[in-house]
């Protein structure tokens, strides 16, 4: 009974720890809302913005589309992702296989194929329908039939992962 007793207690103890902790933090809200409201409230954002697409970066994605027109091929391939790293690439990570430096331009729309020629665009209409990718580098000789996207950060390569996407092909 007293062991019961003891469990009890304690877990009375950690339950109170935690609603201690929850008042405070619920004290820490209610003060900033308080001080800062126009940042708390809903109001404050412009539902514009959120809902209607920027004009100029649609009329750029048609027109860059149309001068493509339709594309050459469409296949599935498994594509991955790399970065500007020297254990990812060799030692001049920046600079890709047919010169390109990738830092300057730090643009996600570079990507490395074996199978396609230098300078081949592609777009990957389930992945990001809104991007047309260069290809400017060579992946391991390995990958004969894979794509490589070039993305800024590590942690939004290694999130990406492996997949088989469809790909537009055009020259």
């Amino acid at each position: 009974m007293k062991m019961y007793m003891l469990k009890m207690s304690q877990k009375i103890a950690k339950i109170s720890q935690i609603a201690e902790k929850s008042i405070f933090l619920m004290l820490i809200l209610a003060l900033v809302w308080q001080c800062f409201p126009r940042v708390t409230s809903l109001a404050a954002i412009d539902t514009e913005l959120l809902t209607s697409p920027n004009q100029e970066v649609v009329n750029q994605i048609e027109n860059a589309l149309d001068t493509l027109g339709n594309p050459k091929r469409v296949v599935t391939v498994p594509v991955t992702a790399y970065n500007s790293l020297a254990a990812q690439t060799d030692s001049t990570p920046c600079q890709t296989a047919n010169g390109f430096d990738l830092c300057k331009n730090d643009t996600q729309n570079v990507i490395a194929a074996n199978f396609l020629k230098f300078g081949t665009k592609v777009r990957f209409p389930d992945f990001d329908p809104d991007t047309i990718y260069t290809v400017q580098d060579r992946m391991n000789a390995r990958y004969a039939y894979r794509a490589d996207i070039w993305m800024k950060t590590k942690n939004d390569a290694m999130q990406f992962g492996v997949r088989n996407l469809k790909m537009e092909i055009y020259d």
